[in-house]
């Protein structure tokens, strides 16, 4: 209705079909311009006067709307598991957290609370955020219903949803989420690689996993407390934090930063404007260590007595180690050769400088 208001207010009025004055209209026109002209001129302030008017009316009867008594949902529903049974769950901005414990249950609590000046549109959204599920001896289903659609309301909606899982170790698990945060933890760790995929949701993990593979858009991935066996991380402008260490570790981005502590093993790390960081607490002869970025820093910290084989190479930035090796190419790049068993090491990068230092 206001854009219907607004509209007519605001619309030009149709042109006069174009006639040719006959000698007693001109003399009538001349004597009438001055009035014309000033009728034009009131006409334009007055018509936005009642635009003005009309936004307040609307404005202010939108801010008086009644405060209605808020609509929740808690239920908790309780389901088989079993040897490898997958746990596949795709809830779009439902914020999701699971916990990994021992026990031979798989259960889901939800939570959702919506307040709004419309009930009808609180109602609409508790219904587009109440999860199907879906139970077979292999697979438990939760996804959102297909009538899933945004909602408009003249007034105010604040609502939120979230989804506690509690999934035993011997169960495989995949997430798929929208704007929805993913959070794991536990003392049990799965048996499988946990598969996470987000667009603008974060994930942290705290514990529950040996292995897992994220995918983000926007959203940054944070792993802290329990070590990973593996670690595949893909982002695009989001940052990739590995606090709790990992024997491997595979991670892409474009823009993120990667930061990445208490490694163990090989590393595969890509980024292109973000920075990469990452220390090892041991590495063995043998292990691999592939780098490549476009504008970001390299900064690699390296157990004392690591024994390196390969090449960092940079176009235009510096080159800082405290492992010797052989300068060339204008100090743009350093070349370390070993007789024996040694970690291969490759970095390439455009613009970033890198840094080799070495800890105990």
């Amino acid at each position: 209705m206001l854009g219907a208001t607004v509209a007519a207010i605001l619309a030009p009025r149709p042109p006069r079909a174009a006639r040719q004055p006959d000698a007693c209209q001109a003399q009538v026109r001349a004597r009438t311009r001055p009035a014309d002209r000033a009728l034009k001129t009131v006409e334009v302030p007055m018509r936005r006067a009642v635009l003005a008017a009309t936004l307040t009316m609307l404005i202010a009867g939108a801010g008086c709307v009644r405060v209605r008594t808020p609509l929740a949902v808690h239920e908790t529903r309780t389901f088989a598991a079993g040897p490898d049974k997958l746990v596949r769950l795709d809830v779009g901005p439902i914020d999701l957290h699971v916990t990994v414990t021992g026990g031979t249950a798989i259960t889901a609590t939800l939570d959702l609370d919506a307040r709004s000046s419309s009930r009808g549109a609180a109602q609409r959204w508790i219904a587009n955020h109440t999860p199907v599920f879906e139970d077979s001896p292999s697979a438990l289903e939760v996804r959102l219903p297909s009538r899933h659609r945004g909602i408009f309301v003249l007034g105010y909606l604040n609502a939120r949803a979230r989804l506690d899982l509690t999934v035993p170790p011997a169960c495989r698990l995949e997430v798929r989420t929208s704007s929805g945060d993913v959070s794991v933890a536990g003392e049990a760790l799965l048996a499988g690689a946990a598969r996470v995929t987000t667009s603008s949701g974060d994930l942290a993990v705290e514990g529950g996993l040996r292995e897992l593979i994220a995918r983000t858009s926007s959203g940054n991935v944070r792993i802290t407390r329990r070590p990973l066996a593996a670690l595949e991380a893909d982002t695009s402008s989001g940052d990739v934090t590995l606090e709790s260490g990992a024997e491997g570790a595979t991670v892409d981005t474009s823009s993120g930063d990667i930061r990445l502590e208490r490694l163990a093993g090989d590393l595969s790390a890509t980024a292109s404007s973000g920075d990469v960081s990452a220390s090892w607490e041991r590495i063995a002869p043998g292990a691999n260590v592939h780098i490549r970025t476009s504008s970001g820093d390299v900064r690699l910290r390296i157990p004392v007595g690591t024994t390196l084989a390969g090449e960092i190479d940079t176009s235009s930035g510096s080159i800082r180690s405290s492992i010797d090796g052989t300068r060339g190419r204008h100090d743009h790049q350093l070349s370390f050769t070993a007789a024996g068993a040694a970690v291969a090491i490759e970095v390439r990068t455009a613009s970033g400088d890198v840094s080799v230092r070495t800890h105990r």
